[in-house]
């Protein structure tokens, strides 16, 4: 399986909405609004000072990851950092490639840490991919996600030094 990851532009969003449109509507890992329509999402995920990547597969684009500082000024040398990955291609590998591919580029960048601000307690995947590669859980937000809008779960906040 070859991916190919490439920067990607806002007037390019469209490849990856319909990835974008199933996970935030899922309502499941995301604190995006769940009814988040195509312009609205473009603006979130290539946010100011955000560098946006898609990956195909076959000419295809089956992920996406975006790297934003976390916060600005003092605190613009750490990142934060998203992804998301089309159902139908979970499981083959493309996710291990993107935290891969995230963790080089935001070193690239030049930032020094990462930290994850909101990773959903129920979201198995996302942890232990994360904590695999050296994220390490810095604190609890009980009862911080409404997810499905149906009840309420705790969050987590990960971190990882990339010196």
């Amino acid at each position: 399986m070859s991916i190919d990851i490439k920067e990607a532009t806002a007037d390019q969003f469209e490849e990856i909405w319909p990835i974008f449109r199933e996970i935030v509507r899922s309502g499941e890992t995301y604190p995006y609004p769940m009814n988040t329509d195509l312009e609205e999402a473009r603006s979130l995920w290539f946010a100011p000072g955000a560098r946006v990547y898609f990956a195909y597969l076959g000419g295809v684009a089956v992920a996406s990851r975006y790297i934003v500082p976390n916060k600005p000024g003092l605190g613009a040398h750490v990142c934060n950092t998203g992804v998301m990955v089309d159902a139908a291609v979970r499981g083959q590998g493309i996710g291990k490639k993107m935290m891969d591919f995230g963790l080089a580029k935001a070193k690239e960048l030049g930032f020094k840490a990462i930290q994850l601000n909101l990773v959903v307690s129920t979201n198995s995947a996302s942890l232990e991919i994360c904590k695999r590669n050296g994220f390490q859980i810095i604190g609890t937000l009980p009862h911080a996600f409404h997810i499905r809008g149906e009840r309420y779960v705790d969050a987590h906040v990960l971190y990882r030094e990339l010196t």
